[in-house]
């Protein structure tokens, strides 16, 4: 498997709009998931339902489905509690809670909260479809 974590550049506003909007819905998407494993839910229900609530192809439901049972699972076998899991950060998360800054720096603090419990994406390929349906990395 070859992971790839990178910075993004668009070409227009719009573009980085609804990239953004993808990866909110996405992110999203991921969450409930895994609240609803908490629930007992199985996979299959849960594929079913996100593509119709998120608008998410059924690729991206499915990866956001394979990403919230991997949390849970570390969670597990780390020993940790899963139903106190903070998405995007529990320290960052604290930090907010207590409101000890003003101003500028609570909403860089906020934003950067925001930008790592929204600001994730998910796809994986599959060597029988010749790579990653959803994303293709182009080099200039």
């Amino acid at each position: 498997m070859i992971t790839i974590q990178t910075k993004l550049t668009f070409p227009s506003k719009e573009d980085e709009r609804v990239v953004a909007d993808l990866m909110r819905r996405w992110s999203a998407c991921m969450r409930f998931a895994y609240n609803r494993f908490l629930e007992g839910k199985t996979r299959n229900e849960l594929k079913r339902d996100l593509q119709g609530v998120f608008n998410l192809n059924s690729r991206y439901a499915d990866d956001a489905i394979m990403k919230a049972k991997s949390v849970l699972e570390s969670c597990r076998e780390r020993g940790e509690n899963p139903s106190k899991v903070i998405f995007g950060g529990r320290n960052l998360f604290k930090k907010l809670k207590k409101r000890h800054i003003n101003g500028n720096e609570y909403k860089k603090l906020q934003q950067e909260w925001q930008e790592r419990r929204k600001g994730n994406l998910y796809s994986r390929g599959d060597k029988t479809k010749k790579g990653n349906l959803n994303t293709r990395i182009e080099i200039d």
